[in-house]
């Protein structure tokens, strides 16, 4: 497959203080002020992982996804054009803000902005987390996850499994009132259990929630001491996910969406050691959602 990893998000932030101060201070990341206002997030050896950029809403503008060559990003991009969607060729100042060699987009089928690119460029420099965390589970399997709104779901989703290459690891119906279920599809495109997960609900924040991986439990706790600390509200309690093994919680954003934030995810030979399967709840146990804080 042509992807083979998100490679970054970017958001749109009325207010990039709350983020710079969420992103260090609470989630642990470094930091580094980008052009025009922006902040670059790092979460590795990467330059970014997370990209705030100033602008008039409070959501996630786009995902990035990345590809192992040139080569590899031009035959991503043949496909989307196959696929029927309008593909945008980047200025330089987008590649230069993203800090890559090449860079299209194009809006998926429930109109999620989408960025596929190739040539990470980065200075390289380590990682050091200015409240300690230890690292993140990065590198090949990429930054983490996102769970993408998709009121256009079938189509969505043919469009992500057959023309984007990624495969389907696992179904969840979530029962969300009495009255609606929403079907959330996992899909990945490395050994992570999933990159994206398409959610039939709406969102106005553009993101159901994204995911960032640590080694280990005791940065999941020195984390939750640190929400607890600053009175950040958690979107969802401890809990021990079914379907990837995470043991994590949710915090919300300054975008309107929430964060995972966990450890221990399953990785996967998905040529050996996989069957498509469909579960009937989210967590073994924990994970227990709280309404977003009123605006």
């Amino acid at each position: 497959m042509s992807i083979n990893q998100l490679a970054y998000l970017v958001v749109e932030s009325t207010d990039v203080e709350k983020w710079r101060f969420f992103g260090t201070q609470i989630i642990g990341l470094s930091e580094e002020q980008a052009a025009d206002g922006a902040l670059y997030l790092k979460a590795d050896e990467r330059r970014f992982r997370l990209l705030i950029v100033p602008g008039a809403r409070d959501g996630l503008f786009a995902s990035g996804w990345e590809t192992i060559s040139e080569e590899q990003y031009l035959a991503a991009r043949e496909a989307v054009v196959r696929g029927g969607a309008e593909v945008i060729e980047s200025t330089p100042l987008d590649r230069q803000l993203r800090c890559v060699t090449g860079m299209f987009s194009f809006t998926d089928p429930s109109g999620n902005r989408q960025e596929v690119t190739w040539g990470p460029i980065s200075n390289f420099l380590p990682f050091i987390s200015p409240v300690g965390v230890k690292g993140f589970v990065t590198g090949k399997m990429g930054m983490g996850h996102v769970v993408l709104p998709s009121m256009n779901f079938d189509e969505s989703l043919s469009f992500w499994t057959d023309v984007c290459g990624f495969g389907l690891s696992d179904i969840l119906h979530a029962q969300l009132s009495p009255e609606f279920t929403a079907r959330i599809f996992f899909m990945h495109c490395n050994p992570r259990q999933h990159s994206l997960a398409l959610a039939e609900m709406p969102q106005p924040s553009g993101c159901v929630h994204m995911m960032l991986e640590v080694p280990g439990i005791d940065d999941v706790g020195r984390a939750l001491d640190r929400i607890a600390q600053h009175k950040v509200p958690l979107a969802a309690s401890l809990g021990r996910h079914v379907n990837d093994d995470m043991v994590s919680f949710y915090v919300w954003t300054p975008g309107g969406f929430a964060l995972e934030f966990g450890c221990g995810g399953a990785v996967k030979d998905w040529e050996n050691d996989h069957t498509v399967f469909e579960t009937t709840r989210g967590s073994h146990w924990g994970h227990q959602w709280q309404a977003p804080p009123a605006q």
